[in-house]
C-alpha cells in the first residue's frame, strides 16, 4: 500500500517540505493558517506548482467523525478546525486504501490519532508516551466528568484534567 504523508503547521515551521523532495498533503485549513505568516505564502506556492505538495479537503463525513471523537477523546475542543481536518483527510485516505501517514509533534492531534487507529509519526520530539480520554474530575469529592463541566457540581470545586489511559 502505497503512503501518503499528511503535513500540520508544525512540518511547516520545521522546514521539512522545503529541504524535501517527498510529496505531501495537508489541507485548505492548514494553508490558511499558514498564509497568515508571509515568509510561508510564496515558499507554499513554489511546493504546489512543483507538485511536492497537495492541498485537499477532506470529506464532510470524515470530517464530522473526527470532530465528534475529539470532543470525546479531548474531553474538549482543543484541537483547531485545521487540526481536525488533517486528522480527517488521514481517515479518507485510509478509506480510500492508501497508508495516510500525519507528520506532527502535537500531542493532541496523536492522542485522537492514536485513537482512532490512524498512523501518525511525530516529528522533532519523541511522541506520547500514552492515549488515552481526557476525563475532567473533582480533587475535592472525586467526581468524575465527561462533560466540560469547570465548576464541580456536587462540591463547587473547580475540575482539573487527567488522562484516562488506554
Amino acid at each position: 500500500m502505497d503512503s501518503r504523508i499528511i503535513i500540520d503547521s508544525t512540518v511547516f515551521y520545521a522546514g521539512i517540505p522545503f529541504v524535501s523532495l517527498e510529496k505531501y498533503y495537508t489541507t485548505n485549513q492548514i494553508i490558511e493558517e499558514l498564509y497568515k505568516i508571509t515568509f510561508f505564502k510564496n515558499r507554499i506556492e513554489i511546493l504546489v506548482s512543483s507538485n511536492r505538495l497537495v492541498i485537499t479537503s477532506p470529506s464532510s463525513s470524515s470530517f464530522e467523525s473526527i470532530s465528534k471523537a475529539t470532543l470525546l477523546i479531548e474531553n474538549k475542543s482543543s484541537l483547531s478546525v485545521a487540526d481536525i481536518s488533517i486528522i480527517a483527510l488521514a481517515k479518507d485516505f485510509l478509506i480510500q486504501g492508501w497508508n495516510g501517514i500525519i507528520l506532527t509533534d502535537d500531542f493532541a492531534i496523536q492522542n485522537v490519532a492514536k485513537n482512532q487507529n490512524i498512523p501518525y509519526r511525530p516529528l522533532l520530539y519523541s511522541g506520547i508516551k500514552h492515549s488515552g480520554k481526557w476525563i475532567s474530575f473533582c480533587s475535592g469529592c472525586n467526581k468524575s466528568y465527561i462533560k466540560t463541566e469547570k465548576i464541580c457540581i456536587i462540591c463547587g470545586n473547580p475540575l482539573k484534567r487527567k488522562l484516562n489511559k488506554d
